[in-house]
């Protein structure tokens, strides 16, 4: 066949020969779109996003950032998958993902089929039912939810495990996911218990290093890089001259997206995570600038 490859595009299949030889075919091809949002702070439910994209042709939105951005308008109507990968805080959304869903308007949004997926350390409580109602209370569909153990990050009553036990882990999500993506595919409704949650989203903290409240703080490691501030989805922490400390000011999610991208392992909350390892993510990078 004189070397035929395929390349294929999100609306377009075109069949090349070999190189110089030219198009030989073209014509429209219609692929499945997903919107995903999701929100990561050490790289759990970002990795879950990208593999999810991965399958379904995704564009994948970082709530953080949008929160950074003020963007809360998103056009869905070529889209035929609604999606939202998030972590479990207190076995319910994070305070941020109910305040970014508080905010979100789908323009075009037409009953497409809207998912969750949740990453936890162990169980995922309410947040299916919290995420069912704050979707209602917006007027969209919810075709329920799908959990995925991975580490458990929130190191203020747990310890990152072994390097060994860390890749079993993170083995056996990527094999959730993909049993997840073919439920998905087959549009089959996840976890819906129909009963409201105990706390529909985890509050977030007033914080503020000038009154003394911060829990969260520096040591003399910190080289002033700004990483931290830059990672933080509230937009709490503030550098505020070249190679300073970060002060923490504002309304804090407890994430610990700063205490975990730290390189230097400089931030600290109060005692509670003295010589204890920090954790990221080994299969996706940091994103720090969403395609809207």
């Amino acid at each position: 066949m004189l070397g035929i490859r395929a390349v294929l595009f999100r609306s377009t299949l075109c069949l090349k020969t070999a190189p110089g030889r030219g198009i030989l075919l073209k014509k429209n091809y219609e692929r499945v779109t997903t919107v995903i949002f999701y929100f990561s702070a050490t790289g759990n439910s970002q990795s879950v996003a990208e593999q999810i994209a991965s399958a379904l042709d995704s564009r994948i939105i970082s709530i953080g950032l949008a929160m950074r951005d003020g963007h809360f308008e998103f056009d869905v109507s070529g889209d035929e998958y609604v999606g939202f990968v998030v972590p479990t805080f207190a076995y319910t959304l994070p305070g941020v993902v109910a305040m970014f869903l508080d905010k979100l308007e789908l323009k075009g949004y037409d009953a497409q089929y809207t998912f969750g997926v949740f990453t936890c350390g162990e169980g995922t409580g309410d947040e299916g039912s919290a995420l069912g109602l704050a979707l209602k209370n917006k007027g969209l569909g919810y075709n329920g939810s799908f959990d995925v153990v991975m580490p458990d990050n929130f190191i203020l009553w747990s310890n990152i495990p072994s390097d060994d036990v860390l890749a079993s882990k993170l083995s056996s999500a990527r094999k959730t996911v993909d049993g997840i993506i073919e439920k998905l595919k087959a549009k089959e409704n996840g976890k819906l218990t129909g009963k409201a949650p105990r706390m529909p989203f985890m509050p977030t903290e007033r914080i503020s290093t000038s009154a003394g409240t911060s829990k969260l703080h520096v040591t003399e490691k910190c080289m002033g890089c700004g990483k931290c501030a830059n990672v933080c989805p509230m937009s709490c922490i503030r550098i505020e001259h070249t190679h300073a400390s970060p002060v923490w000011e504002g309304d804090c999610t407890m994430c610990l997206a700063c205490l975990h991208h730290c390189p230097n392992a400089a931030i600290e909350y109060e005692d509670q995570t003295l010589r204890k390892k920090r954790y990221l993510n080994p299969d996706c990078k940091l994103q720090l600038k969403n395609k809207y």
